[in-house]
């Protein structure tokens, strides 16, 4: 069932204070459920200014010249925004850009206006104009943060970071070490090269660059580690169109978390295949000997691998090894309950070697293109919702991608469920990787009323006509009970 639509027009910061959202408490604040072990305690504020604006970096060394970049804080990656679970943040937005901007922030479960999609949660921020951001953090994980405007320029040029949030007791872990993975498209002159969204990349894969960076610097990245010890190690794709498949030659890491969210832990046994705004969290136990290197490889275009990170072992003597991982305590979310849940599709059509591409809209989702603009109705209001759901029903997606190329679909506002091979449902995330030519069912509680965009993560997919909102209604109708996830 498809309800009326309803118009829920873009709410500024003083609108939203005066509904008391930000002043109510965390729960208020996220409209998620918060744990009753701290629901009662006093919110802790973290106060952060991000200032979006050109910069020079070494990106590939002292043997190069510097690179024309935009950066936030003069850093690429962004400074990394670390809290607690159950912290409040609040984020001081200035855009020194000659363009506008905004920032969003990646997996997060926020309330729909702090979203920072411009033209469906809020407006654009102008070049020399701040804005402030301020919600809760309910959910311990790995997430992050970049534009939503002009995504295939702003973040290939450098505009992306992460948030990591700490469990209220974090794991038994010798280091946490954060590998944000992306890659960038450079001349011989060490200069970004210019012709951001093309037709040729819009069509196919999108803008591969030709770098491979981690951590803001040519990789790979070296870690060091003791025999014996263990390494919580977190990774994010922040490339525009690149996808990774990672291989941990020496070792076997164990996978515990995916887009934030803890999971079953199980052991990676081959490579393990990463999309643009994955993040996956792995405790590496360092079993080998002392003096000992591996590296870690992308081989996802075997014939053109990436050295991607280096684990290397000091001369120290090995520790005692500890027992085996038994995971991380679970976020409390919406479980989907599949009896009676609503049942859409989505299609997936154009790009190369499709007879439905036009210049115009590249794809299409359900048989139309969209973008920030065409998405718009005719008076410049709201977009027109593919889906309108009630506030706390469950719903079940079947994508169906017939096109040739990979689209890795990110849902706003929600945490999904996928379909396995096998039939059952995998663990929480954010985004789901749908195959070409195949069908990929997911299922998510329309947890928060608001307009929330789905797309390709595909930048220049996503600026070509992969994009579309759904809209949830608030209609009192309270979800269920949200409890800790039942990991997978």
């Amino acid at each position: 069932m498809v309800v009326r639509s309803i118009s829920y027009p873009n709410m500024n910061r003083r609108q939203i204070l005066k509904t008391g959202l930000l002043t109510a408490g965390l729960g208020a604040a996220t409209g998620a459920i918060i744990p009753a072990a701290w629901s009662a305690r006093p919110a802790r504020v973290r106060e952060h200014e991000f200032i979006a604006k050109p910069a020079r970096l070494a990106l590939l060394g002292e043997d190069y010249p510097p690179t024309e970049v935009w950066a936030f804080n003069n850093r690429i990656p962004g400074p990394i925004m670390r809290a607690t679970q159950g912290d409040i943040v609040r984020i001081r937005f200035r855009n020194r850009l000659e363009q506008a901007s905004t920032i969003h922030w990646h997996g997060i479960r926020l309330p729909n206006a702090m979203d920072g999609v411009p033209g469906i949660t809020q407006a654009a921020v102008k070049p020399g104009e701040d804005f402030l951001y301020e919600f809760g953090l309910p959910d311990a994980g790995t997430y992050w943060y970049h534009p939503h405007v002009s995504t295939y320029e702003q973040v290939g040029r450098g505009l992306y970071g992460t948030i990591v949030v700490d469990e209220k007791i974090p794991p038994d872990v010798d280091q946490d070490v954060m590998w944000t993975i992306a890659d960038i498209k450079l001349t011989r002159e060490a200069t970004i090269a210019p012709n951001f969204k093309n037709l040729h990349d819009a069509a196919h894969a999108g803008r591969l660059g030709n770098i491979v960076l981690v951590n803001g610097k040519k990789s790979p990245e070296v870690l060091e580690v003791r025999a014996g010890s263990r390494v919580r190690l977190r990774l994010l794709n922040a490339a525009s169109a690149r996808i990774f498949r990672l291989k941990f030659h020496g070792h076997q890491p164990t996978v515990v978390a995916m887009d934030g969210h803890p999971c079953t832990p199980f052991a990676l046994t081959e490579s393990i295949l990463f999309s643009p705004g994955n993040r996956i969290d792995l405790i590496l136990d360092c079993t080998a000997a002392p003096n000992a290197s591996f590296e870690v490889e992308d081989e996802f275009f075997p014939a053109m691998r990436n050295k991607i990170g280096l684990i290397r072992y000091n001369s120290r003597s090995a520790q005692a090894l500890r027992k085996p991982f038994e995971g991380l305590p679970p976020n409390t979310l919406f479980e989907p309950v599949m009896a009676g849940a609503e049942s859409v599709k989505m299609i997936l059509e154009g790009g190369a070697l499709s007879n439905k591409a036009t210049r115009e809209h590249v794809w299409l989702v359900n048989g139309k293109g969209n973008d920030h603009g065409s998405h718009m109705d005719s008076h410049g209001g709201a977009p027109h919702p593919l889906y309108v759901f009630e506030k706390g029903c469950t719903v079940r997606c079947l994508i169906d991608n017939r096109t040739a190329w990979f689209h890795p679909m990110h849902f706003h506002g929600v945490v999904l469920r996928e379909r396995l091979p096998n039939g059952s449902w995998g663990p929480m995330k954010d985004s789901t990787l749908v195959w070409p030519f195949k069908t990929q069912e997911i299922a998510f509680v329309a947890e928060s009323p608001g307009d929330w965009m789905i797309h390709c993560h595909v930048s220049e997919h996503h600026h070509s006509g992969l994009m579309g909102t759904f809209r949830v209604a608030d209609l009192c109708k309270t979800p269920a009970a949200a409890k800790p996830n039942v990991v997978t």
